[in-house]
């Protein structure tokens, strides 16, 4: 997934923002967000999630996720 994340953080860079969260570093985050699986791709739109994908994606995944949000 790093690298599709990273394709897709330079294809949008200043239209969007890519984060990544090791969850083996902050454990405490995932159960605040639900996450049941890895990986799971949250799209934040205001501070809110707008949209979901569990589970790898392709660089056309990850796009179809975004896009509706920019």
């Amino acid at each position: 997934m790093d690298r599709v994340l990273v394709e897709v953080a330079k294809e949008y860079d200043g239209r969007l923002t890519v984060a990544r969260l090791d969850i083996d570093e902050s454990p405490e985050t995932p159960p605040e967000y639900d996450v049941t699986a890895i990986p799971t791709l949250y799209v934040f739109k205001g501070g809110s999630i707008v949209a979901t994908r569990i589970g790898p994606a392709s660089k056309g995944n990850v796009v179809d996720l975004v896009t509706p949000h920019l």
